[in-house]
């Protein structure tokens, strides 16, 4: 178990970015990636612009699944790069409120100028996501579930 809890933990640190996949509003799947930075409570934070069909699919609340992946440089074998896949609970940060000030305000060391410059940007919105339950792969036959925001390990799957 401290082999995957590592694994875990050495994929949340090394991350940058968080997959999305959510359900379009034709029925179809749509999918993008978004820099996050995530808060002592578990929850990840992203910035993103509705210009992009997945964010408004992701806003109105329709179903959404995200994910974390290793770099494939990184990996020992590409077909066994360590990737945690999970649903959450997705809620949008009012531009201009407390949390929303506090959030962008992070997120400026993290993403550089960039973030100064897309800060004012109406498209933009902030997004947190509280992960509810999904499942960590380490390897090969090395399935486990996790539940909650700091993705703690529960059973391993045998079966999918």
């Amino acid at each position: 178990m401290k082999k995957i809890i590592s694994a875990r933990d050495a994929l949340i640190d090394k991350a940058q970015t968080l997959l999305v996949s959510v359900t379009g509003d034709d029925g179809a799947p749509d999918m993008g990636t978004s820099p996050f930075i995530r808060d002592e409570a578990g929850d990840f934070f992203i910035y993103t612009s509705q210009l992009s069909a997945h964010v408004r699919a992701l806003i109105a609340g329709n179903q959404t699944r995200f994910m974390l992946i290793a770099d494939e440089r990184a990996s020992q074998n590409i077909w066994a790069r360590v990737r945690l896949k999970f649903t959450a609970h997705s809620t949008v940060i009012e531009r201009g409120s407390t949390p929303f000030n506090e959030m962008a305000d992070k997120m400026a060391p993290a993403f550089g100028p960039t973030m100064a410059l897309i800060r004012q940007f109406s498209d933009f919105h902030m997004v947190k996501i509280t992960p509810i339950k999904g499942v960590i792969v380490t390897g090969f036959a090395s399935a486990y579930e996790v539940t909650g925001p700091h993705f703690d390990v529960g059973a391993q799957l045998t079966k999918s």
